[in-house]
């Protein structure tokens, strides 16, 4: 597949996702096999934020990259552009962020409710770059708001170079069952790609998504969150009808490469966020809930280092 002149080497795709996407998660999904990640979001009202960092959040190792960028004013949306811009292969708008926050800022998912103003919004990312943009969307604010088929065509004539369509509405969150039969039509209805988002996995997930809606990529983000070998296990099974299993060994192994990776290029910035990732990155595995439970205890990184390493030989 390619987004412009981009070439997606495979078909699963990490999702944007704040407070998870850090370089070093992004690299390391790399590694296994994403054929495209992205950044978190880059909200414009935001920017005071992290303008003075932006650099810190660019390594070069993991494109190509999709730097995603979120808001409603014109003017702003074209300086955060401009600024970023040097970092990415593609840009991604967001249109379909469901939290109260940025819906109250009149961004994300609120901009499907309003599409003159989502109109105004791709405008200016587009005319602001000459790189590959791409827009995210979901199927509407509500059951009884529903509009893929419009924003879809809308987006297309403004020149996207692709669409992902999470096949939930605002309302629904991250709740309910994903409505495929939303991504099909979008992919009925216009000619550029579109990518299928929501309720994928595994490698039969995203098979099945592929072969009911004709999505051209899947977009994966919750089940990515501590296992970047998540894509590894999709290709294998696309490729070839492997059915690649994770054990503990290869999630403690990954993320001791995260640590590593963490060290050099984070500069072990937040312990928050390092407590965050190595939790996710156990979820699910059995008989391991004292060590999830000193995880939660650690007052360091290098105390959640060494309780890794302590766990890897048992």
């Amino acid at each position: 597949m390619k987004i412009g002149t981009v070439k997606i080497e495979h078909l699963a795709i990490l999702a944007p996702m704040r407070a998870v996407n850090c370089p070093s998660f992004r690299i390391l999904c790399k590694k296994r096999g994403a054929g495209l990640v992205s950044t978190q979001t880059f909200w414009t009202w935001e920017i005071e934020k992290w303008q003075n960092r932006v650099d810190e959040e660019f390594t070069g190792m993991d494109g190509p990259l999709s730097v995603q960028v979120g808001g409603n004013k014109p003017g702003e949306l074209k300086h955060v552009v401009e600024l970023l811009e040097p970092h990415a292969d593609i840009i991604d708008f967001n249109a379909g962020c469901p939290h109260n926050e940025e819906c109250g800022n009149k961004s994300g998912a609120f901009l499907l409710l309003h599409l003159d103003q989502l109109e105004r919004a791709v405008k200016a990312v587009i005319t602001a770059t000459n790189k590959p943009v791409t827009a995210k969307i979901r199927t509407g604010w509500s059951p009884d708001k529903i509009n893929t088929a419009e924003t879809v065509k809308l987006l297309e004539g403004l020149g996207v170079a692709a669409i992902t369509v999470h096949g939930r509405t605002r309302q629904q969150l991250f709740k309910g069952q994903a409505d495929w039969n939303q991504i099909k039509l979008a992919k009925e209805l216009v000619k550029v790609p579109v990518i299928g988002n929501g309720d994928v996995f595994s490698g039969p997930d995203a098979e099945h998504m592929m072969q009911e809606t004709g999505c051209d990529a899947v977009m994966i983000g919750r089940a990515a969150k501590g296992n970047p070998a998540i894509f590894h296990k999709v290709n294998a099974w696309i490729d070839d009808h492997a059915d690649i299993q994770r054990d503990l060994r290869q999630a403690i192994d990954d993320f001791l490469e995260f640590t590593n990776s963490y060290h050099r290029i984070e500069k072990d910035r937040s312990f928050t966020e390092f407590r965050d990732q190595a939790t996710w990155f156990l979820k699910g595995f059995r008989n391991i809930k004292a060590y999830v439970d000193q995880i939660w205890s650690a007052k360091s990184i290098d105390e959640i280092e060494s309780i890794f390493g302590k766990l890897r030989n048992t």
